[in-house]
């Protein structure tokens, strides 16, 4: 009995893929040939079409995460994926899984996997490509619309009428917040620069604050979430936008925030730290609301893959309204290899 359906071009050894040889700048990022991945009877061999870049790509990039995930140098970064599948395990195919199925997917590899022409992932984590979206499009959901959805959902315990405020609200987690939140029933505060007022603005939000004239931790207002999405402020920033039972999140790791998380256990507000995981459900959630057309992909700029490089730029630069994301058939289009 076949253990595999596998389309012909999967069956050849090498691809393309962006390696990360050492921490340090962009500039260690390179366009190699290296061995194509097998896939195990659980998994899926995916052909991308797209992939995402996030903040956390460039900050694995530098080392700053070397104390959260250990060294996996060489290795290639890249989360999130939409492609199709050329590959389809045993137990993957009795789930439901075939050749040339349209999927978008969060690797749960280390440092991802993503920039490349193939990537195995678990069939746990992948979904369907959503209706109308592109692949560019399906590729900038899974982890910050993840960890926008964890945030508010999971640790935010967001309810139907709360009132929430999102920091970065233009950013790649942050634009899916302000959908998240209106679309289970909030009421959305977005702090964004007022020329991504019309934007953020269209996606839901009730009120906006410019944060070049007006500190979103000094406005009137009690909030039941507080989700800084760009890490700018701190739970003692924030503590007093909070509702007695408030909760507060952020999405990066500080000192500060890592010790108010374990002694704001003891308290009724509380403070979270958000690290998104691949999560199957939470992304059929996710890409429900897609379908329902209450989730949608705002897309900054695309690269190709070649040009990786810039990508991270533009990322580590801030100021990104939206998604980067990288364009990986048209720059690397598939050439079989001939087999020993």
């Amino acid at each position: 009995m076949a253990t595999a359906e596998v389309q012909p071009e999967a069956q050849a050894k090498t691809m393309q893929a962006v390696v990360l040889e050492k921490y340090g700048s962009e500039d260690y990022l390179s366009v190699e040939t290296v061995a194509r991945p097998k896939i195990t009877a659980d998994q899926v061999l995916i052909r991308i079409h797209a992939a995402s870049v996030n903040p956390i790509d460039w900050k694995l990039r530098q080392g700053m995460l070397k104390w959260v995930m250990p060294d996996q140098l060489p290795g290639i970064l890249g989360f999130d994926v939409a492609g199709e599948i050329v590959e389809v395990g045993y137990s993957a195919r009795q789930q439901g899984w075939s050749v040339g199925d349209e999927v978008m997917a969060f690797s749960s590899k280390t440092l991802g996997g993503g920039y490349a022409e193939f990537l195995d992932v678990d069939a746990a984590y992948i979904v369907r490509k959503p209706d109308g979206f592109s692949y560019e499009e399906s590729a900038g959901i899974p982890l910050a619309a993840t960890t926008a959805w964890k945030s508010l959902v999971k640790l935010g315990q967001l309810r139907d009428g709360d009132d929430v405020l999102i920091n970065g609200a233009s950013g790649g987690v942050g634009t899916f917040a302000v959908q998240i939140a209106k679309a289970l029933g909030a009421r959305v505060t977005a702090v964004c620069s007022a020329d991504n007022h019309d934007l953020v603005r269209s996606l839901g939000a009730d009120e906006l604050i410019d944060y070049h004239s007006t500190p979103f931790t000094r406005i009137d207002h009690s909030f039941d979430i507080v989700f800084d999405a760009v890490s700018k402020s701190t739970f003692r920033d924030c503590r007093r936008l909070l509702k007695p039972t408030g909760h507060y999140v952020a999405t990066l790791p500080s000192v500060e925030n890592v010790g108010f998380s374990v002694f704001s256990k003891l308290q009724k507000q509380s403070c979270h730290i958000v690290l998104a995981r691949p999560d199957g459900p939470t992304l059929k959630a996710l890409a429900a609301l897609a379908n329902e057309g209450k989730l949608r992909t705002i897309i900054d700029s695309v690269y190709p893959l070649n040009d990786v490089a810039a990508a991270h730029r533009k990322s580590e630069g801030g100021h990104v309204v939206g998604k980067v994301i990288l364009n990986v058939v048209p720059d690397l289009p598939f050439q079989e290899t001939n087999q020993d």
